[in-house]
Order: structure tokens, then sequence, then C-alpha cells
């Protein structure tokens, strides 16, 4: 049986689309084909998984005024065409889409060449791409419990998943980190990772701030693709990496603190390992508003562990993250993971990708 994936733009995408492409080969060492845009973060996670690899040509629509927004139609045509044909050539027996823009010619493909589609959202409102799929998936997986006004058609078609987790949360090796970087045994990790592009406004705000934190914290800086500063090269307790692959999860064990956004794939990993985070969530101008809302929501479910700093002029400068840092050192309640509940949701999803696939090749059967 093959499966194909989808998902991109984001490690938030990727990373759980690939543990639920781990859970299927667990469950069968079933054959995957990973559909997305050449020379992007998830073209690059699929290589180092060796997980073969099709290019869709896509683009985003920007939420800002960008004249890019008038070519976007033809490039998702153009993306169409050739997830169409990938599709006749790789013969899925169902697509699992985990979101980002690259999903919608893949899965309007998937659609017309009548392979089951199953989608899996995120956050506890679908996104745009996810709201355009909807309607032509077989089944849709959800992090939370849909709302109930949501369609009745909708919700025929839910099933509440959770979240699936990076698959190697559970067996993180802190020590290894600690070597490989050379970080003083005696000071605490302060983690920063704000996304594989990062933010220069956050890496600004760190940068700054730089003599304080690395007083108190050996600081771990994931600043993103093109943000290193060679002038910090040295610097005691400070460390610069464009973002982490294989280690990542062991940078998650080893940090006391984390500063990052609030995707809520990055949610459910702190909430696992039970990390203090400050979180910057991205505004409403650049996104739908998602992580505005995943941010207050989880402060509030871990009054003590989280403080949230607006993403804005607020930031300059830095004394403001500065002493968020300062004001949740030590408060973390460090927990060992279970591996049978990191893996659950990825099983889950894993587990209605199966079924679909099933009953396509039954339907498909039938109308021979």
């Amino acid at each position: 049986m093959k499966i194909g994936i989808t998902g991109g733009g984001s490690a938030g995408h990727v990373v759980p689309a690939l543990a639920v492409a781990a859970q299927l080969q667990a469950l069968d060492a079933h054959e995957i084909v990973f559909f997305g845009r050449a020379g992007s973060i998830e073209h690059e996670y699929a290589g180092k998984t060796n997980i073969p690899f099709r290019s869709v040509p896509s683009e985003g629509l920007k939420r800002y005024g960008s004249w890019s927004n008038l070519r976007m139609p033809f490039t998702v045509l153009r993306g169409i065409g050739a997830a169409w044909k990938a599709m006749r050539s790789e013969r899925p027996d169902a697509v699992f889409s985990k979101g980002g823009y690259v999903t919608v010619p893949v899965g309007i493909a998937a659609w017309l060449c009548r392979i089951p589609l199953v989608i899996h959202e995120s956050d506890h409102s679908l996104g745009l791409a996810n709201t355009i799929l909807a309607r032509m998936a077989t089944r849709v997986c959800l992090t939370t419990r849909p709302s109930p006004d949501a369609p009745g058609r909708f919700s025929r078609k839910s099933f509440v998943t959770g979240l699936p987790l990076r698959h190697d949360l559970a067996t993180g090796n802190p020590d290894r980190l600690r070597r490989r970087l050379g970080l003083a045994p005696h000071l605490p990790v302060l983690l920063v990772f704000c996304g594989s592009q990062g933010s220069t406004r956050i890496n600004d705000a760190v940068r700054s701030q730089l003599p304080k934190l690395c007083a108190e914290f050996s600081v771990i800086h994931l600043c993103g693709t093109g943000n290193l500063d060679a002038s910090l090269d040295g610097t005691d307790n400070y460390r610069q990496l464009e973002y982490l692959h294989d280690d990542m999860t062991d940078a998650l064990w080893l940090a006391d603190l984390v500063i990052g956004r609030a995707g809520a794939t990055t949610l459910a990993e702190l909430e696992a390992l039970g990390k203090p985070a400050v979180l910057i969530p991205l505004p409403a101008t650049v996104s739908r508003g998602d992580q505005l809302d995943n941010a207050q929501t989880y402060a509030r479910h871990h009054s003590g562990q989280c403080l949230v700093i607006p993403d804005d002029e607020s930031l300059t400068g830095g004394a403001a993250l500065t002493e968020a840092c300062l004001r949740l050192a030590g408060t973390g309640q460090p927990q060992q993971p279970d591996p049978t509940d990191i893996h659950r949701a990825a099983g889950l999803v894993a587990a209605e990708i199966l079924a679909a696939a099933a009953a396509g090749r039954r339907g498909r059967r039938k109308g021979l």
C-alpha cells in the first residue's frame, strides 16, 4: 500500500506529517511518497528521512498587500496540473495532508483522481488550506473538538486525534547536545527558536540583551536561515545556529526555558516536556491570528510557567524579553514523556489514513 503525504512551509506542518509517516511505516512498512515544493523545508526534511519526494509548484496568499497575490491563482493551477501528473504516476492509495499552501494543489489533484484524502488541523479553527480541502476530504482529523456551530457535514467526517508529535520526542539525549555545543554544566539553558526562517525582531531583541542573558543562562539561539551574526561568534555562553534538525529533540530536553512562537506543534512539545516558555506569537498582520489565540489559551492553562509578549515595538531593545526570562527562571517541572503518549495521536491519524485507503481500494474493485 502506498500513501502520499503533503504539508509544508514550516516545521509545524512538516514535523507532524513525518511523525505520521513514521507510524505508517511502523504499522506495515508502507511505501511513502512526499508531495511538496522543491527547495523547501519539506523537501529537506523528507530527504533526511529518505522519503521519495515529488515536486509541486505552489505559492501562498500574502496577508499584506503584495503584487505576488495576483500570480498566485496561476501558480495554483500549475501546481494542480503537476500534482495530477504525479498522482497518476505514483498512484497512492490515499493522501494525507497536514496543512500549508502546498497542500491545496496536491489535495485538489487527489480529489480529481478519486484518491481518498485525509487532512489534519493543528489549531482550534481550520487554516485556509484546510478550509478549502475539508469539502473534498474523506476524513478530517482534529487536534481538539470542533466548535458546536460547525456544519453537520463537517462534524460527520471529523475525528479528534490530538496533535502528532515528533516521533523521537520521548528519546532525547540532552547531555549529547550539551557536549557538542560545549555548554557550561552549571548554567541553565535558554533555547530560542522562532521557526525555520527566524524573526529579525526577536533575533535583535535577544542579541541586544546578550550580556544580561548570558550571565544567567547558556543561550542556544536558533536564529533562522541566513540570520547568523559572525561578530557574535565566541561570545561566552552563547551558541547561534540557523536551525536544528536531528538534534532538535535533544535541544528541547536540554532547555530549562524556551523563547518561541506559539504554533500548535511547538506548544504541544513544550507541554509534553514540561518546559516553561516566553511566547511571542505571530501577529495578525502576517497570520490569521491563530497563534495569538494559542498563546493566550496556553498561558491560562500554564499559569506561572508561561508569559506572552506581543511581537511589536515592545520587543525593541529586548528589556521586556529579559525580564520575562528572569521571572520564569527555575519554574520548570521537567517530565519524562511516555512513548505511548507521544505516538498516540500520530498512530490514530495513521489508522484513519489506512482505513480510508482500504475503503478506496474496495470502492475501486466494485467499480471494475
